[in-house]
């Protein structure tokens, strides 16, 4: 059976200040349970949990997969900022059913890193406009 392309996937951040963790805008993210599938061109949904200051409970942007780092179990991504973060209520029922059980899950390190369908990212992304705030869609800054 085929699996197109790209995949997607949700990540979940921690607070940023915390030993070894890495703010969301810095385009990297590392996880234990990175799947082999994971490949540039993957789109990963950026999730904040509620100790991250800045994004509480919501999802600031998207990333696009540029680098995979086999041996260290990391990546790097390109970062779209939404204008607005899509909170964790849009999430919870943009979500299909097996990626919202998973989400309801992130309490577990198992579930800080996984795949979604790519009818739950879009449900999320088509919801929220990309852009810097202060920006226009493209995210161009506004005069």
């Amino acid at each position: 059976m085929e699996d197109p392309r790209p995949h997607h996937y949700l990540a979940v951040y921690g607070d940023p200040d915390a030993p070894g963790h890495v703010a969301v805008e810095s385009g990297r993210y590392g996880h234990r349970n990175q799947p082999r599938s994971l490949a540039p061109g993957d789109m990963v949904l950026l999730y904040c949990t509620g100790t991250y200051r800045e994004y509480p409970q919501s999802a600031p942007g998207i990333g696009i997969v540029t680098e995979v780092d086999w041996a260290d179990r990391s990546f790097r991504y390109d970062y779209l900022p939404f204008r607005e973060p899509a909170p964790l209520e849009a999430l919870r029922f943009g979500f299909e059913p097996p990626d919202a059980w998973k989400l309801a899950n992130i309490r577990f390190d198992t579930y800080w890193f996984f795949r979604i369908s790519a009818e739950s990212f879009r449900a999320i992304a088509q919801g929220a406009r990309l852009g810097a705030p202060g920006g226009d869609a493209q995210g161009r800054l506004e005069p």
